[in-house]
């Protein structure tokens, strides 16, 4: 007897599809069975073939029929040499046990599917439900009281504070406050990312209080970000699973922010155009494993956010966003994932960027630069950067997908290279003109990035925003592109290998 899911529940679970009704473990088990089955029966009607057209060759009447053997010797059986009967007389045994084997896979099948489903799998597939697909587990309550209970003691489910993205909504309904209470309850005792942003305005000073006031909700707080000073209140007390912080754009009272950071263990911190000064705990950074700093054109905050990287003595990940002026030299002796993003100009005909003109970082292993402009690539210096890895992005035109780009981008994008001796993996998103220029450099100096073993080949920035011919014109560029690029890599290898 086969399990089918009624229509009612097929239609609730038509994120995961049809499938999603049989666990996933158990599925591959039918289907590895059913296959197999198969297989036996194939098996069985070929031997019967190979005896009958045996038979046929030495003039036996009466096609051979396997049921028959079972009791009676068919006729001609006397005639046959010994050594075929033998042959014949084996096949017939193999048969035999197969066709047990078959009977009890199929039992085996049959009980299998009558079987109720583990939890564990069903936890498994709310998991993906809820999480993968974006889908609200309070749906699953109301199945039946077995899912119930499992969807109840699934804590990671209730995780998810947003009482707007998940309801594709924009503004706040009455019943977000029994959403939000009902949701820490019931991801209780599991960490909290706490994000209010996107509905900051409803979140009023009594509000604040109130869930700042659940016996169960700070002290399990992971991450959290906070955007204006009325959210420092999520900052009171012990908290001892925080280890994120993002601070976005605000003014906030500095003493009360430092005041409620201290005694705060964090691996990492995101500041997004944060009023400065800060004046953050030196014990908070000295702790730091991943900071990330959004700029602004003021010139102390630089000379800020490059002291704050100076105390962060044991980073290993550091990302910043510069923006337009100049900036010391960026010098860190333990980081080793360094990203820089360059911001967009404003107008086309805006030709100035934040300079950043040396980097000297001696344990850096990766480095992913994103920038508008070839002028930024051209004055970056890399010193004493034994990085393996390199992931470039160019976006000349923020309006434009793969725009034509001159010289002097793939000028910049060589000036790099030439700075990366040890460099084995190059990733790059660009448009075309500059990865093709970037290539016959490649091919034309073969003392440029002499490790490289490893060339990938993106589709530029914004391809995900076209349709119809354009799209598919841009495609068939990169398709050949790439195959370009492929033949490259493989001649490289074969030189290599030669020497």
């Amino acid at each position: 007897m086969t399990s089918k899911a009624p229509r009612s529940l097929t239609n609730f679970l038509s994120p995961l599809g049809e499938k999603a009704y049989v666990p996933c473990k158990r599925r591959t088990i039918i289907i590895y069975i059913e296959a197999h089955l198969l297989s036996i029966r194939s098996s069985i009607l070929h031997v019967q073939v190979v005896v009958a057209q045996y038979c046929r060759s030495n003039e036996l009447s009466g096609g051979p029929d396997l049921n028959a053997y079972d009791q009676t010797i068919p006729v001609g059986y006397s005639s046959l040499e010994p050594s075929r009967r033998q042959e014949l007389r084996t096949a017939i045994e193999q048969l035999r046990g197969t066709r047990a084997a078959v009977r009890r896979m199929n039992m085996e099948l049959t009980q299998r599917r009558s079987l109720p489903l583990p939890f564990e799998l069903l936890g498994m597939i709310f998991d993906y439900y809820a999480h993968l697909y974006g889908q609200l587990p309070e749906k699953l309550l109301l199945v039946c009281r077995t899912w119930h209970v499992v969807a109840l003691s699934q804590r990671m489910l209730w995780t998810d504070l947003d009482p707007l993205g998940p309801f594709d909504l924009r503004v706040v309904r009455p019943w977000a406050g029994t959403f939000l209470q009902s949701r820490i309850a019931r991801s209780n005792p599991v960490p909290l990312t706490v994000n209010f942003t996107r509905w900051r305005t409803d979140m009023t000073s009594s509000v604040v209080k109130k869930v700042a006031a659940i016996p169960t909700f700070l002290p399990r707080i992971q991450a959290l970000v906070i955007s204006r000073a009325l959210d420092i209140t999520f900052l009171t007390g012990h908290q001892p699973l925080l280890n994120s912080l993002t601070i976005v754009r605000s003014s906030y009272p500095r003493e009360s922010l430092i005041a409620n950071l201290v005694g705060k263990t964090l691996t990492t911190l995101h500041l997004s155009y944060v009023q400065i000064p800060l004046n953050l705990p030196d014990s908070l950074l000295r702790e730091l494993q991943t900071l990330e700093l959004a700029m602004d054109e003021n010139p102390e905050g630089v000379r800020e956010c490059w002291a704050m990287i100076q105390k962060s003595t044991t980073l290993r990940t550091l990302h910043i966003h510069p923006t337009y002026g100049n900036a010391p030299a960026l010098f860190h002796p333990s980081v080793r994932h360094l990203s820089i993003v360059y911001p967009s100009p404003r107008y086309k005909s805006q030709t100035s960027v934040y300079s950043l003109e040396e980097v000297r970082m001696p344990r850096l292993q990766d480095i992913t630069i994103d920038t508008p402009h070839p002028k930024a690539l051209m004055q970056l210096e890399l010193i004493e950067t034994p990085l393996t890895s390199l992931h470039l992005k160019c976006r000349p035109h923020p309006w434009e997908v793969d725009p034509a780009v001159d010289i002097s981008s793939v000028d910049g994008a060589v000036h790099v290279l030439r700075s990366t001796s040890r460099l084995e993996k190059l990733e790059i998103s660009a448009p075309c003109d500059l990865v093709s220029g970037l290539l016959e450099a490649l091919e034309r100096d073969s003392s440029l990035c002499t490790a490289l073993n490893v060339f990938i080949v993106n589709d530029p920035t914004g391809m995900e925003k076209l349709k119809g011919a354009r799209k598919r014109n841009i495609e068939a560029r990169f398709d050949q592109l790439r195959g370009k690029v492929v033949a490259y890599m493989d001649k490289r290898q074969s030189s290599m290998s030669a020497h």
